[in-house]
């Protein structure tokens, strides 16, 4: 579904931060360090969108879904900046236990899809309590009322009411993906963020799970962030493609824009590496090789977090850090050497 570009955003991001205390010795523990898992990510979702969320393992694309939706534990990780929802400010209401009980109604509206089917089922309860928790735990339908919608949600996502006193081990992982897909939508959630929902999957049914939720995006009017490595699956469902690298959204666009005309040197580098089906042919002699490993976000390099590995770097990049700007309607890039009017580096 394409975002309403004349409604205001469902969920807005200014400067959001998460930061994990590293902290040494076994009697008097003393900090050493901060992991910058995520470091001042500012943009806005629309309504009905969904928006893809790329990177390396690492880059902090499943924190950065994690602490929108406030799932770390209190005191593991420290949140700054805003994520603004409903007109509230979801990093301020977790910051005390008052506002906790407040956001709690919010929760509601906010689910989320794991990336391990495996996981992510509590292999005790069978499936009709597994999709049933979060009706008791909201205070929602009941008994027969809630039985009902359990059936309900199941031939939603394609299984059948039947299953629902069957346990966890009886399915197979793209069948467990679709009861957490159940579950994410038994309280009628109006934004999801799907960790990485079909790489645990097998190829063959990966397509099946992904039109599922493309379906399921049109029928309840969902809004998705999509987080994802496979930039080919991501371009199949996502209106718009972020580009992430170490704590840090690189290049921002319609998937289609990002696909076609990737403008960063991360960007360039990760389209260039997804596989086409003539590896001799010009696309695919176009594969650029990124030389070293990602830095640690404990301590990221200064200036420009890609400069290090970046096959076009110039001496300012290793000193001053670029903003993400506009360089052409809805395209945003962080990198110095675009310009409004360049093709890219």
């Amino acid at each position: 579904m394409s975002p309403a570009s004349d409604q205001p955003p469902i969920l807005s991001l200014r400067g959001f931060k998460v930061h994990f205390p590293v902290a040494e010795g076994s009697l008097f523990r003393h900090r050493v360090g901060v992991v910058r898992a995520v470091d001042g990510v500012s943009l806005d979702i629309a309504p009905g969108e969904t928006l893809g969320l790329v990177g390396e393992s690492g880059c902090g694309k499943s924190t950065l879904g994690r602490g929108i939706l406030q799932l770390f534990e209190h005191g593991v990780a420290r949140m700054s900046g805003e994520v603004r929802y409903a007109g509230q400010d979801l990093v301020r209401l977790g910051r005390t236990r008052r506002g906790l009980r407040r956001m709690r109604p919010l929760r509601k509206d906010l689910q989320i899809i794991f990336q391990d089917p495996y996981a992510s089922l509590n292999p005790r309860m069978n499936v009709g309590a597994i999709v049933g928790e979060p009706l008791k735990i909201h205070g929602l339908e009941r008994g027969a009322e809630a039985v009902a919608r359990v059936h309900e949600l199941l031939e939603v996502v394609g299984l059948s009411p039947a299953m629902a006193k069957r346990y966890p081990h009886e399915f197979s992982g793209g069948q467990r993906q679709r009861i957490g897909i159940a579950r994410a939508l038994a309280v009628r959630p109006r934004f999801i963020v799907c960790d990485e929902p079909i790489s645990a999957l097998d190829v063959s049914i990966q397509a099946q799970v992904m039109n599922l939720m493309m379906d399921l995006q049109e029928r309840f009017h969902l809004t998705y962030l999509f987080i994802a490595h496979d930039l080919a699956a991501v371009k199949h469902i996502s209106d718009r493609i972020a580009v992430m690298y170490l704590g840090e959204i690189v290049e921002l666009a319609a998937a289609d824009t990002v696909y076609d005309e990737p403008l960063h040197p991360y960007t360039r580098a990760l389209i260039s590496a997804v596989p086409v089906p003539d590896p001799t042919s010009a696309a695919g002699a176009k594969r650029i090789r990124l030389e070293g490993e990602v830095p640690s976000p404990l301590a990221p390099p200064t200036g420009c977090r890609f400069h290090t590995r970046c096959p076009v770097a110039e001496p300012r990049c290793k000193v001053e850090a670029p903003t993400l700007r506009e360089v052409a309607p809805g395209h945003r890039v962080a990198c110095h050497l675009v310009s409004a009017r360049s093709e890219g580096p």
